[in-house]
């Protein structure tokens, strides 16, 4: 199983809160405390609607694709990383 963060540029942290609320984020984080929830969900929302809309989208949800499962599949067999 492969996976878009698999492809993703590395992110590097910038101090400030990605969230948009301007605080700062402490040393190495992207956010600052509890405020990745914040964006998360503001994203959803404006994105797909609401979560249900989100699940659809990608292929979760009764009759598709199980959220859970694949993520304990993940977690138990995690991709091999390659260095270049």
């Amino acid at each position: 199983m492969t996976g878009k963060a698999e492809q993703a540029p590395r992110l590097i942290p910038t101090g400030e809160c990605w969230c948009g609320c301007g605080r700062q984020a402490t040393l190495g984080s992207f956010f600052a405390q509890g405020h990745d929830k914040v964006a998360e969900s503001a994203i959803i929302k404006l994105e797909y609607g609401g979560v249900p809309q989100f699940l659809v989208a990608h292929g979760f949800g009764p009759g598709g694709r199980n959220a859970k499962w694949e993520l304990r599949e993940l977690l138990e067999n995690p991709p091999s990383v390659r260095r270049s």
